[in-house]
């Protein structure tokens, strides 16, 4: 049915990715920089996140086959999203490990009880995100009947609400912080539980379609989907995109921190402000056009080679982040967000969705997102660790940038000889 122009039968899935998003976004961007206050490294931040970000191998697979197998896809969908509302504000109730305002020896971190509380919520807390993601995937590809070109106009909805959350969040933190030494996230944690559980309500609402296809030979169908070499060499590329995605992810706020104490520290008291600006920039100046035309685009490039010109852009990104030196001039370079993790994501998840056989379309999405999320982003976070505690985090964005350079001209390449005698596209 459509009224006024909206299609009222796909306004609830919109709805849903618009919360899902704006409930994630007041903390999970800024992960990083909350343990950082509360004394541990950029090693120690980078073995959580590799800990979490490796549990995408085991979980999403897992979910995406558990719901296929026992039809259950509304069911595990809307548990993920009441128990995120209900874990998050709990991440405030840990006390701090320390009284100073200094790092705490790495030595010295792993024989604290709050720094096991602290990742232990933590990591339950993205397993549930990690669910919800694959699940709101492969309801959103069963809604549109497989039409992977609306996707993405599906899709744009959630970076509208990180994008619109993450300012808010950013200001009323550097509000509720003002006199205090550090910034106080309470108030994001308040936001993230509220909009969880409005997103709870909405999402009973859905009407979640449950294939109708057999699931006796999921795991035979997935092995003859993988003995492909093209889809092989897709999911190597997924696996880069993912490295990549995890230095913005989780170490961009570091950077941005370190950039203020470094050469700006007139912007301290505004600096979460910054912070959300820069992702609301990501999401409404880069992914929002972006996914909206995201059908046209990978109509035009195709899967394969969307991942080229994203690898592209990566390396761009990357190299201006080693020459600024101003928070506030990461605020432009942030619009290529829609051309880095957006193509790379969309054209995942519509591929996944192309190829996979009826009945286990969950499994290839958390095929797809273990590459992803899993390898790629678990690997990217040790390797961002690991360079930003050696080199620092302006160097470490340098050489990751001239590895994507890299990457791309070796995906080229490569991709050139794979499709040299096949039709384009496929």
């Amino acid at each position: 049915m459509v009224f006024l122009n909206i299609n009222t039968y796909l306004l609830p899935i919109k709805v849903h990715y618009f919360l899902y998003d704006a409930g994630n976004s007041p903390i999970t961007p800024f992960l990083s920089t909350i343990a950082k206050q509360r004394g541990y490294s950029s090693s120690i931040v980078g073995d959580i996140i590799t800990i979490f970000m490796l549990l995408n191998v085991v979980v999403k697979p897992l979910t995406g086959f558990v719901t296929d197998k026992w039809k259950c896809r509304k069911t595990v969908f809307l548990g993920a999203i009441l128990l995120n509302g209900l874990i998050t504000p709990t991440l405030y109730l840990i006390p701090d490990a320390t009284s100073t305002t200094g790092e705490i020896p790495n030595s010295e971190v792993f024989c604290t009880w709050t720094f096991w509380l602290f990742t232990t919520i933590v990591i339950l807390r993205m397993i549930l995100c990690m669910i919800g993601e694959v699940l709101q995937e492969t309801i959103c590809m069963q809604i549109l009947d497989g039409d992977t070109k609306k996707f993405g106009e599906q899709r744009l909805w959630g970076a509208v609400g990180c994008g619109v959350t993450s300012i808010i969040a950013g200001c009323i933190i550097d509000w509720y912080s003002k006199g205090q030494e550090h910034k106080n996230h309470l108030p994001g944690y308040l936001l993230s539980m509220i909009i969880f559980f409005v997103d709870f309500m909405i999402a009973r609402k859905l009407k979640v379609p449950e294939s109708d296809g057999s699931t006796e030979n999921i795991l035979k169908d997935v092995k003859k989907v993988i003995n492909s070499a093209k889809v092989c060499v897709f999911l190597v590329w997924a696996v880069a995109g993912g490295i990549f995605c995890a230095y913005i992810w989780f170490y961009f706020i570091w950077y941005v921190d370190d950039l203020a104490t470094i050469y700006h520290p007139e912007r301290k008291s505004v600096l979460h402000t910054i912070k959300g600006l820069s992702l609301t920039i990501e999401c409404l100046g880069g992914e929002v056009p972006f996914f909206y035309l995201s059908g046209y685009l990978l109509k035009h490039t195709g899967h394969m080679n969307g991942f080229s010109l994203s690898f592209a852009l990566f390396a761009c990104r990357f190299l201006l982040y080693s020459v600024i030196r101003d928070p506030l001039w990461v605020l432009p370079v942030e619009t290529l967000n829609g051309v880095t993790f957006g193509l790379s994501y969309i054209a995942g998840v519509s591929y996944a969705a192309k190829i996979a056989p009826t009945g286990s379309e969950g499994t290839l999405q958390g095929l797809f997102s273990m590459a992803f999320h899993g390898f790629g982003a678990s690997l990217g976070a040790a390797i961002a660790g690991y360079t930003f505690d050696n080199l620092g985090s302006i160097m470490a964005f340098r050489l990751i940038g001239i590895i994507a350079i890299i990457t791309c001209i070796i995906q080229i390449i490569i991709n050139y000889f794979i499709n040299k005698n096949k039709k384009p596209n496929q």
